[in-house]
């Protein structure tokens, strides 16, 4: 920490030594209102056409860009709805270019029907940038509600897709808005504060500082909001209470004042209502959507991993925005506490891929209650200190602390009257633990455009403790045997970690850049864990040394590339060569003293080609090699044993993972008859595979000569695999429906896959195809009638090498319909119908769930900011969730409690005060 300080501090004085270079500025507004457009496109090219510089106005309607060499050159601004402007400018001597106009499209004797088909929007490069206004919702409709409506939109719990990618952030009018949470933003923002939806591909942060793009993108909503509602104050609250003791308080208020932004919220009920969304209470029963298995990256500051079951949840946070230094710099922060209690109900059912003649089950029933308590803080501080120097400081806390009480009773069967073993335990648990991350990045730009030295050093700080007490019975039902254990576990874990990169680019010819780069990072941790056992019937525990350890392991690594850059006109093009050297040490101190040392060294290509056809039509092809190298917990022969006939283990033989990863997509957009056209296919292939050998006991068995794994338990440790490989695609195509004022989408999905698996020795194939298609349609009404109906389908064919003849076919589909009408004197009515279909899962889980939520609701007069409702969750009382997950050696059904029918009656108000610019 006291090296970031330190760096900042010789930062800011050179930088105020240093000549910078002069910036062009200038504005843009609307012609006949005389109101600046924030969000306008801005682009400067030479006398060739070429682009050397482009950018787009803030929420004042400014804009400003460095300075060409040359004298003259072409600027042209465009924004949607209005005529574009292009002209030949001369550099002033002032630097300021002043204000440019620009003209709404279409005469006077045009204004109806530009007004009856609004057009829906237009392509830029990567950017995708639709109207609001071309897509009618309801009446204190939310953002979510807007973009559901969208073409290529998906949104499911708090994830959204767009054309078959997932949404990593929510920009407001460029600026960040809830941290990484796209599905917060989306709940609490009203739509009639909202002028269009932008999806684009965001470049990385030192893309962004160095103007050199490496090609790495993130999923990006960027929502330009009415430069007449970016002044005052907006939101809503909310409390409601129903039978069976049910209750929901809560509310977000936003104080907007051009750059400075506040957004206060907070949270409380026992209906699952487990982060900051007010309106859709579909996943508060269990959603019933496939669950799919995968590593998980990233994390969002403003909320917590939804979690299956039922959870009560106090929450409260605060996200803000700011600039200052004549709009230099920008800081964004926010701090959020989440306070929930889980229960889990949970049966599953398991049967294990064997040899044809062969066949083993898992059956589990888990009985689980979970409190957690944590607390974020976020900040980010962008600071253009000059023309030539800038940083972007990204500091973040957490701390959270814990306890739980698990139930478990388990079974391994050889069919489903033949039990082999069983296993009861209990265990009670407390955990806590607190972690430091900040990621710090410099740039300096040299006099020569395109010439910059950058370099990012970031760090991670994380300290945990936990202990917990297991109680097991455990039984053999082929000798009748019965045994007990009663064991403490205390752990402990702390790392440390920092990365540097230094990145230097060079321009070659005016459409050209080269870029050389290093970096060096090195992760230290200590992981200790202490436990201890005694048989039921004696008072006097033992320290167990088979399942007591202690590590300490240094994972550092080396990296040098050389990257090349091309953009002229519809061409852009990126490629890299990488060479990456990767050293784990890693000594067990006990017990015994035993060195792990492992070298990987790997090369990285990596290419992105990206061209616009034509105005309407965008292609991306990316090519990326990757590594996995494998956790220092996958390396560890440290056995966990928390389910005495499910045994785990590391394996300290491991190879690093190295993946092929391969994409396309095709982008188009019609404005004129508002048609669009997604396609996305992509695969990877991965050689040294991270998977699972999975080892069924015949007979009663001794782990490392000491820990029992009885027969018919399973031992399961990872191991390298090759012939992974996975296949996806996404279609989608919509147009309006003139004769009903909707749209329409069709959609089609495929994915097929082939994941190895070790199981009794043999390697297992799964190979699994997974076709989508799907069709929605969504009004465009108006505020008093609107409709959204959608169904989606999954048809799942496995396949299986060690059991080719078994038919593990299955397939589910989900509708869903939203209805809300606003039919007379303020009254409204409103439901959602879900209805979830499973077949090929079994006779105990083949079903058709529906789950139906309906409201009745008053608005009051005059200004219908307080709203009145009773709703009625699931009517039908049919509510269940159930998932099917396929893996490298079994296949396994899952049905999990959700909350059941009850009625509440909640009281709302809708903030609406805009213009006034407060801030509290």
């Amino acid at each position: 920490m006291n090296k970031i300080v330190l760096l900042i501090f010789v930062i800011s004085i050179i930088s105020g030594n240093l000549w910078a270079q002069t910036h062009l500025k200038g504005g843009v507004q609307d012609k006949k209102t005389k109101e600046t457009l924030p969000g306008a496109y801005i682009f400067v090219l030479n006398a060739s056409g070429d682009t050397l510089a482009n950018t787009f106005t803030d929420e004042k309607g400014q804009f400003q860009f460095i300075k060409p060499e040359v004298s003259t050159f072409v600027l042209n601004i465009s924004f949607i709805g209005f005529e574009d402007f292009t002209d030949t400018i001369n550099t002033p001597s002032d630097n300021n270019l002043g204000m440019f106009v620009l003209e709404e499209k279409g005469s006077l004797l045009e204004t109806y029907e530009i007004e009856a088909a609004t057009m829906t929007g237009e392509m830029k490069g990567d950017t995708l940038s639709l109207n609001a206004s071309a897509f009618k919702t309801r009446s204190q409709a939310s953002a979510g509600e807007l973009i559901r409506k969208m073409p290529g939109v998906v949104m499911q719990g708090n994830t959204i897709e767009v054309q078959g990618e997932t949404v990593g952030q929510v920009l407001v009018d460029g600026e960040p808005f809830f941290g990484d949470d796209p599905a917060m933003a989306m709940q609490n923002l009203p739509v009639e504060i909202i002028d269009r939806i932008e999806f684009l591909d965001q470049i990385s942060v030192q893309a962004q500082l160095t103007g050199f793009d490496d090609g790495e993108t993130i999923k990006t909503i960027n929502i330009i909001t009415k430069k007449e509602k970016r002044g005052g104050e907006f939101g809503r609250m909310f409390a409601g209470y129903g039978t069976d003791d049910n209750y929901l308080v809560g509310g977000s208020v936003n104080f907007f004042n051009g750059a400075q932004r506040l957004t206060l919220l907070g949270l409380s009920n026992n209906i699952n209502q487990q982060n900051f969304s007010a309106d859709d209470l579909t996943d508060a029963f269990g959603g019933g959507d496939e669950r799919r298995g995968g590593r998980g990256r990233g994390g969002n500051p403003l909320t917590t991993r939804e979690r299956p079951g039922v959870t009560n949840t106090n929450a409260v946070g605060i996200n803000f925005t700011d600039k200052f230094d004549d709009g230099k710099a920008k800081i964004t922060g926010s701090y959020f506490f989440n306070e929930s209690t889980n229960y889990l109900n949970q049966n599953s059912s398991r049967e294990y891929i064997l040899s044809s003649d062969s066949l083993q089950l898992y059956d589990e029933v888990r009985n689980d209650e979970n409190y957690n308590q944590n607390h974020r803080l976020d900040l980010r501080l962008d600071y253009d200190i000059s023309d030539k120097h800038a940083i972007i400081w990204r500091p973040r806390l957490r701390y959270e602390k814990g306890t739980s009480t698990n139930s478990l009773i388990a079974q391994n069967l050889y069919n489903l009257n033949t039990p082999i073993n069983e296993t009861q335990n209990k265990t009670n648990s407390t955990n806590e633990s607190f972690s430091f991350l900040s990621d710090f990045v410099y740039r300096y730009k040299f006099n020569k455009k395109g010439r910059t030295l950058s370099a990012q050093f970031d760090t991670r700080l994380s300290d945990s403790n936990s202990d917990s007490r297991l109680v097991s019975v455990n039984r053999d039902f082929q000798t009748s045997n019965l045994d007990s254990l009663i064991q403490n576990s205390i752990s402990s874990s702390n790392s440390f970690n920092y990365e540097m990169e230094i990145e230097y680019t060079e321009p070659i010819g005016e459409n050209s850049q080269l870029r050389l780069e290093y970096e060096v990072g090195n992760d230290l941790g200590k992981t200790k864990q202490e436990v201890s056992q005694r048989e039921m019937e004696s008072m006097v525990f033992e320290l167990d040394s088979t399942l007591t350890n202690e590590f300490e392991n240094t994972y550092l690594q080396h990296e040098v590339g050389l990257g090349y850059s091309y953009n002229k006109d519809k061409i852009r093009v990126y490629s890299s060569f990488d060479y990456q050297v990767s050293i784990l040490d890693s000594d067990r101190l006990f017990p015994g003293f035993q060195n792990t040392n492992r070298t990987f060294k790997n090369f990285v290509p990596r290419m992105v080609f990206m061209y616009d056809m034509n105005e309407n039509t965008n292609i991306r092809v990316y090519y990326r090699g990757d590594t996995d190298a494998p956790s220092v917990r996958q390396l560890q022969d440290v056995i966990d044993n928390s389910n005495p006939i499910q045994i785990t283990t590391g394996n300290p033989d491991l190879e690093q993972e190295y993946e092929h990863r391969l994409y396309t997509r095709i982008r188009n957009v019609d404005p004129e008859t508002s048609k669009s056209f997604f396609m996305y296919m992509g695969g990877s292939v991965r050689s040294n595979y991270l998977g699972n050998a999975t080892y069924i006991a015949s007979k009663d068995t001794l782990i490392q000569g000491d820990v029992l794994l009885r027969q018919g338990g399973q031992l399961s440790r990872p191991e390298n695999l090759d012939k992974y490989w996975d296949l996806r695609s996404y279609f989608s195509f919509g147009f309006p429906l003139s004769f009903m004022k909707s749209n329409l989408e069709l959609s089609a999905r495929a994915n097929y896959s082939n994941q190895p698996g070790i199981i009794n020795g043999q390697t297992n194939y799964n190979k699994n195809l997974g076709i989508g298609p799907g069709i929605g349609i969504s009004s465009n009404l108006g505020e008093d009638l609107d409709f959204n109906i959608s169904t989606r389908g999954n048809y799942n064919i496995v396949r299986s090498s060690l059991q080719e003849n078994q038919n593990n076919n299955y397939y589910t589909q989900s509708t869903r319909l939203d209805l809300y009408w606003n039919f007379a004197w303020g009254f409204f009515v409103s439901t959602n119908v879900n209805n979830q279909w499973y077949t090929g899962l079994g006779e105990e889980f083949d079903q058709s769930v529906w789950l139906m939520n309906a409201d009745l609701g008053y608005r009051f007069p005059p200004s219908q900011k307080f709203e009145l409702k009773m709703t009625v969750f699931d009517l039908l009382n049919q509510n269940t969730s159930i998932n099917r997950n396929v893996t490298d050696v079994y296949i396994e059904n899952e049905r999990t409690q959700v909350l059941q029918q009850f009625f509440m009656l909640t009281l709302t108000y809708n903030l609406r005060s805009f213009g006034q610019g407060a801030m509290p």
